[in-house]
């Protein structure tokens, strides 16, 4: 099935009343998919929600990974990783994550003081 066809399924489903909103990522967002928003989602959905939250997929992938790991502190010392959840990370968006990130600060709370004297 190409684009074009999947394009034209989904107008259908809609014209008969099946709505395509019934998609939920761990974003905490519901997407109400337009028809031509079906082929990219189904091609490739890590993808397609990386781009609604107007971030490169493997920003979104790597904010997926944090979350599913329990939200680990990102110091590692002589001892190796520490074992923390990161301080304020609770329902944390995928762009505050990559922000974060970048700035050093998903530490917990005995690191991130650390780090901010």
């Amino acid at each position: 099935m190409n684009d074009q066809e999947v394009i034209r399924l989904a107008k259908s489903l809609v014209e008969a009343g099946i709505q395509l909103n019934a998609l939920y990522e761990p974003i905490g967002c519901m997407f109400c998919l337009r028809p031509s928003d079906l082929a990219p989602f189904l091609k490739d959905r890590d993808l397609f929600f990386a781009n609604e939250c107007a971030l490169d997929k493997a920003d979104y992938v790597a904010w997926k990974r944090f979350i599913a790991d329990g939200r680990p502190c990102m110091h590692t010392g002589a001892r190796g990783g520490c074992k923390r959840s990161a301080k304020d990370s609770r329902g944390i968006s995928p762009q505050e994550y990559a922000r974060r990130r970048n700035e050093g600060t998903l530490l917990c709370s005995r690191h991130l003081s650390a780090h901010t004297r």
